[in-house]
């Protein structure tokens, strides 16, 4: 079921190649293939116009810097 967010990735690429994938969101096959095989939150929403976009949840602060040694 769709929320406002959209649905979440995998079950968006149900009975979808990777590659009819990567043409849906713009993207390579190959940033489809890491996308799947990650723990990432990813949701994919249709848009208005029929297009499909992602993005990804996660918490804030979540890409923090290494500290300089």
């Amino acid at each position: 079921m769709e929320n406002n967010i959209g649905v979440p990735l995998r079950d968006f690429a149900t009975g979808k190649t990777q590659p009819e994938l990567a043409l849906l969101l713009s993207v390579s096959q190959s940033a489809v293939s890491q996308m799947l095989s990650s723990t990432r939150d990813i949701w994919v929403k249709t848009n208005p116009d029929g297009s499909h976009s992602a993005i990804e949840l996660r918490p804030v602060g979540s890409r923090r810097k290494p500290k300089a040694a």
